[in-house]
């Protein structure tokens, strides 16, 4: 990844940054600080060169969803606003998910994710907008079974001969954009009074069901920011959280066998495969059919 094309083809003159620095490294992008103008930027350079991030935060903006303001962009890096030396905004930390108003600011932005979603949904997303349920397939979902050593266990067979019909029965559904990746490392929130929230890194950003991203946020909040999100938030359609409940399960559990040891993230969805929970949960699903 050749930096200083990638400042040019942003609009920057390479002589004129300051202070390059290093930030974060991940197998899909790195994170740089630098300074121009006197002014603190964060670089984001993408390995791909079509990467998904800087085609959502285009999307982002075209539907008024709020995100962080974007200086530049190109289709495989973008130059972003310093939380660090933002007057408008910080980066929240792990005792903000404990807040109520934290709670609540979250969801006023989910809201205007998952309105502008399903408008969007309906005049037809763009191509590079997956659904993660698509990946699921019969074949994995009873190689789940085997590489967790439950082969005996009947949700491998029952999910894979109803898999298909799950998914037909969840599209009938209104569906919407998915952040799908809800944590207090992502977000940003107001320095000033009313507090709002932005939920920012896109690179998971898809289609779905609300509640599959509602399910996602509640589990990473506190128990007084959760009330005050699903408060805030509003009610939420009964038949999404019964086809959420063993899809989004399966799905975790395909995501995790795939790789060479179990993460420590999927060990709770193991857990439901072995007590029986996401056995429960696909019969219910399935008696919706």
């Amino acid at each position: 990844m050749d930096l200083e094309t990638v400042m040019r083809d942003l609009g920057l003159n390479p002589r004129e940054v300051r202070d390059l620095a290093p930030v974060r490294r991940s197998e899909a992008s790195r994170l740089y600080r630098l300074k121009i103008g006197g002014k603190l930027h964060i670089l984001k350079c993408f390995g791909e060169k079509d990467a998904l991030e800087p085609k959502a935060y285009d999307l982002l903006r075209e539907l008024h969803v709020p995100t962080l303001p974007v200086h530049n962009s190109t289709p495989s890096a973008l130059l972003l606003e310093d939380l660090e030396a933002s007057q408008v905004w910080r980066l929240a930390d792990e005792r903000d998910v404990e807040s109520r108003d934290v709670g609540r600011a979250v969801a006023d932005w989910y809201q205007y994710l998952h309105v502008a979603g399903r408008s969007l949904v309906r005049r037809g997303a763009p191509d590079w907008l997956e659904w993660e349920w698509d990946i699921l397939t019969p074949e994995a979902t009873l190689r789940m079974g085997k590489v967790l050593e439950m082969e005996s266990n009947p949700v491998w067979k029952l999910a894979a001969d109803h898999l298909d019909a799950l998914r037909a029965r969840a599209r009938k559904l209104p569906m919407t954009l998915n952040y799908n990746d809800f944590h207090w490392t992502n977000l940003a929130l107001s320095r000033r009074l009313p507090l709002k929230a932005i939920v920012f890194d896109y690179h998971l950003l898809g289609i779905g069901l609300a509640w599959s991203d509602v399910r996602n946020v509640t589990y990473s909040l506190g128990p007084a920011a959760r009330e005050a999100f699903l408060d805030a938030y509003g009610p939420t359609h009964a038949e999404e959280r019964i086809l959420d409940e063993p899809l989004s399960v399966l799905h975790a559990l395909q995501v995790a066998t795939d790789r060479p040891t179990i993460p420590r993230w999927a060990m709770a969805c193991v857990e439901k495969a072995r007590s029986g929970s996401l056995l429960s949960f696909l019969e219910r699903a399935v008696a919706i059919l």
